[in-house]
């Protein structure tokens, strides 16, 4: 198995834009996901962070950063 890493021109690669104003700069935002103590085995319920990515204009998620999609179904 070869090992070595993979020299890819981070430059050269497509640039992710807003999918509702095309903006292309993102913030980071953080979304908490509760886990219940049933699935857990705990006392307590759990609180989860997890960070996704919203458009520094006008805050949209782009689908492939949203983890809030899956809550819909």
């Amino acid at each position: 198995m070869n090992n070595a890493p993979l020299k890819v021109d981070i430059a050269s690669q497509p640039t992710l834009k807003c999918e509702k104003c095309d903006h292309p700069f993102f913030k980071k935002v953080t979304v908490i996901k509760k886990i219940s103590k049933i699935l857990t085995a705990s006392s307590e319920d759990q609180f989860v962070p997890m960070e996704i990515y919203a458009c520094d204009s006008c805050s949209h998620i782009n689908d492939e950063f949203n983890v809030l999609k899956y809550d819909e179904k």
